[in-house]
């Protein structure tokens, strides 16, 4: 669940030239940005609690938050993140050992992680958030599902997902499961640091 949020300031640098440009100097300077964009990302992050009035765009937050509870999720309260410009409601199943995060960022929009967290310590995400180029940590890859409904994502999560064993998911414990699975992520992304490559497949992706 946070593999997705340090890439949403990568490529600002060209975020105004043509998309032509755009992948030219992602290609020369591929690696330049993706430390870049690295090095402004927080090591670590903190959920503050939030009322439902920090939503932009507040009907299309509880839309998907309806849609989840409806098939047993347990709301788990809406946060800002103190490090980044993202609003996050948290949910749980605590039946099907699924997380649910909704999350709104002043550019990006709205979209949703579902995830699930394994005893062995590997993960599986699926997102509506646009794809990027990034390769997966391994034993956590993330399957994107960009404009598809909290029942989509939950009936291919339900099919797929692994049938080994899970880490119970509650509400309680979902802010620190958040905090770390970002911080996680995060240290792993530091280390491996973003190639050339998957720079320039992200703004092909962007121009796409």
């Amino acid at each position: 669940m946070g593999s997705i949020l340090f890439w949403l300031g990568a490529l600002v640098v060209v975020s105004l030239l043509s998309p032509v440009l755009k992948v030219l100097i992602a290609a020369t300077f591929g690696k330049q940005i993706g430390a870049s964009a690295l090095a402004q990302q927080p090591d670590r992050i903190h959920l503050q609690k939030a009322t439902p009035e920090a939503w932009k765009n507040r009907r299309a937050a509880e839309r998907v938050a309806q849609a989840f509870e409806t098939r047993g999720f347990s709301d788990a309260g809406v946060y800002t993140i103190a490090e980044l410009p993202i609003v996050v409601q948290l949910l749980a199943n605590g039946g099907d050992s699924f997380y649910a995060a909704i999350y709104q960022h002043p550019q990006a929009g709205t979209w949703f992680d579902l995830a699930s967290r394994f005893e062995d310590g590997t993960s599986l995400t699926y997102s509506t958030a646009r794809p990027n180029a990034l390769k997966p940590r391994p034993g956590h890859p993330v399957a994107n599902m960009h404009g598809a409904d909290p029942a989509q994502v939950l009936e291919k999560a339900t099919a797929q997902r692994p049938r080994k064993p899970l880490i119970p998911a509650a509400a309680y414990a979902a802010v620190s499961m958040f905090e770390s699975a970002y911080a996680e992520s995060m240290a792993y992304r530091k280390q491996v640091g973003i190639s050339t490559g998957e720079v320039v497949g992200t703004a092909m992706r962007k121009v796409a």
